[in-house]
């Protein structure tokens, strides 16, 4: 009979403010903690490891009680980060974000070298790690009793689970060079999950593990309970405590735009001293974000684009 070696996650966004939505919980921190508890509990009970592909955190600036919090809550996982992980969303400086002071305390249980994240003491598997600004490699296929997975950070969708405008560059089938000699891709960024399987390999994409806008609120969050015979259940959590604030679809939508904008302001605090560190700020802002075409325009033109 197949067993579970793996539970697969991506996009937990911890923070020590709940957002809007998410307001009118009692204590925003027990509630990332139900989600966490869960999630330690399918990883406990087979003794198999926890993958994350990444934003473990919501900003790479976490305040230190936070990380606190995370250093007792989170279970032990492999994990990569996301942009949301890093500052500015580069590698190059992991070195001074929340995730990485998780890396030092030895909570993230991360091999780092060259940047690539791969760790081969898992008993069947073989991971290798794509965190944000780091493009997927193929692998050669060696066959052998392991699996060998892809574990990145990219927005990656198919039909019926992406945004208005959605590059084609980013479609699934866009990775299927990248996914060369792999048995398994997981993903995270999409908040979105699905899952392809191919010929060769099997996509998972795992969706975001705490819901936290008005436009997740119908979102069922899960995991992927992997096995050893290569296929993914996908398992759901119980969200049965979960309070949500119920405000007028406009009031809501304006109440998210303006907590966007107070992160973003609080971002552009934290830039170096060029034109281009701004600049690339204001795109950052405008991919993460649907902004409307006219402010866009705007925006474009302001920083000469």
């Amino acid at each position: 009979m197949s067993k579970v070696i793996a539970i697969l996650c991506a996009d937990l966004h911890l923070s020590h403010t709940p957002p809007i939505a998410r307001s009118v919980e009692k204590s925003w921190y027990a509630a990332q903690g139900r989600y966490l508890e869960q999630l330690r509990e399918l990883a406990e009970k087979p003794k198999v490891p926890i993958v994350c592909a990444g934003d473990v955190f919501d900003r790479w600036q976490s305040c230190p009680e936070l990380i606190n919090w995370a250093i007792k809550h989170l279970p032990m996982m492999y994990a990569i980060p996301g942009q949301h992980d890093l500052p500015h969303h580069s590698l190059d400086e992991i070195n001074k974000s929340a995730y990485w002071t998780l890396v030092e305390a030895k909570i993230g249980n991360v091999h780092w070298e060259d940047r690539l994240t791969v760790w081969t003491r898992i008993p069947g598997l073989v991971l290798y790690g794509f965190p944000w600004g780091k493009q997927i490699s193929p692998v050669e296929s060696r066959g052998g009793n392991v699996l060998r997975i892809a574990v990145a950070h990219r927005y990656i969708w198919t039909q019926g689970k992406q945004y208005a405008g959605a590059s084609n560059d980013s479609h699934w089938s866009s990775f299927r060079k990248q996914l060369d000699g792999y048995d398994v891709a997981v993903f995270g960024d999409n908040h979105k999950p699905f899952e392809i399987e191919t010929k060769d390999c099997l996509i998972f994409n795992c969706g975001c593990l705490i819901p936290r806008s008005a436009d997740e609120r119908d979102h069922e969050p899960s995991v992927g309970l992997l096995y050893d015979d290569k296929h993914i259940e996908r398992h759901y959590l119980d969200i049965s405590q979960d309070k949500w604030l119920d405000l007028p679809e406009q009031e809501m939508w304006r109440a998210q735009e303006n907590e966007k904008l107070t992160k973003f302001l609080d971002d552009l605090k934290t830039l170096g001293s060029t034109a281009l560190d701004f600049h690339r700020a204001v795109l950052r802002f405008m991919d993460e974000n649907e902004v409307d075409d006219g402010v866009r325009k705007a925006l474009l033109e302001a920083i000469g684009e």
